[in-house]
Parts: structure tokens; C-alpha cells; sequence
């Protein structure tokens, strides 16, 4: 049983990796391995915070007659830059920190016929502020940027004229 239990604790160790230095000793160490019990506190027991005698409801709820519950507001693009058959390319993404376009977060990307586009695009969240730029194809380097923002009450268009 003695052998066992040395043979055991000596795969231990040398699964373990045995430790940093290499030893030219031939001399057999002995080590003695003793575990300890641990025990677990319980966490300490915490009262449940105080609850309503009256839970609030879906009942309880009031909504107006014309609010229909959605979120999702449908955003007509009307594009007519009146420059003929120029070529152009429309993004209309989120405003950026900058005021410029973030291409990481499209709505829409489409060429201009004409210099014109009329679109729609499903809005999720009427919060937002979006920046339309079209670029041409010419040698210009800075796009022609339009500001959009939901107003309440207004009905959804982005004229860029």
C-alpha cells in the first residue's frame, strides 16, 4: 500500500510539471501531501426588499386612442438635385460624432438616375439623426451632406433638394 501511494504522489508531481530547475541529484525525495477541509460559509441571509401591496398592472395602463404601440416610423426619400445627368451615389446613415456619415450604419445606399431617387426605409427608433451624402463620380472630394431629424407630429420625409 506504502508503494501505491508513493507511485500516486510522484505521477502527481510529475504531472504537475515537477517545478522550475532540473536537479542532477539521484537521491529520491519524499513529500507528504496532507489536504485540508475547506468549508463554505453561507452567504449572510439578506431581507427581500419591501414590495407594493398594490403590483401595478397591464390594466392599469392608459394609452391614447391614436398611439398604435410601434416604434417603427416608414421614412419617404425624395432625392431631385436638379443637376441632370450627373452621376451620383447616395449614403444615408446615421449622424457620426463629427456630424459626417457613419458608413458602419447604413440605411440606405443607392446611385442617383438622373440626380434623383425616390425610396423608403423603415425606421426603428424615431429618435434618430440621420445625414444623407452624395458623392459624384467627378474629381470632387467632399460630398454634399442633408440633415435629418423625426420631429412629433411631422409626417416622415427626407427632401434633399
Amino acid at each position: 500500500m506504502k508503494h501505491y501511494t508513493l507511485v500516486i504522489i510522484s505521477l502527481m508531481l510529475s504531472a504537475c510539471g515537477g517545478g522550475g530547475e532540473g536537479s542532477t541529484s539521484t537521491k529520491a525525495e519524499s513529500t507528504t501531501v496532507t489536504q485540508t477541509p475547506t468549508t463554505s460559509t453561507p452567504p449572510p441571509e439578506t431581507t427581500p426588499p419591501e414590495t407594493s401591496t398594490d403590483p401595478v398592472t397591464m390594466v392599469d395602463l392608459t394609452i391614447a386612442p391614436e398611439f398604435d404601440l410601434s416604434s417603427k416610423i416608414e421614412l419617404s426619400v425624395d432625392v431631385d438635385l436638379n443637376m441632370g445627368d450627373s452621376r451620383a451615389y447616395l449614403n444615408i446613415c446615421l449622424k457620426d460624432d463629427d456630424n459626417k456619415a457613419d458608413y458602419n450604419q447604413c440605411l440606405l445606399r443607392a446611385p442617383l438616375k438622373q440626380s434623383k431617387l425616390t425610396s423608403t426605409v423603415m425606421l426603428a427608433n424615431s429618435a434618430l439623426e440621420l445625414v444623407a451624402e452624395v458623392w459624384f463620380y467627378d474629381s470632387q472630394n467632399e460630398p454634399l451632406r442633408f440633415y435629418w431629424q423625426h420631429e412629433e407630429g411631422q409626417s416622415a420625409v427626407f427632401t434633399i433638394r
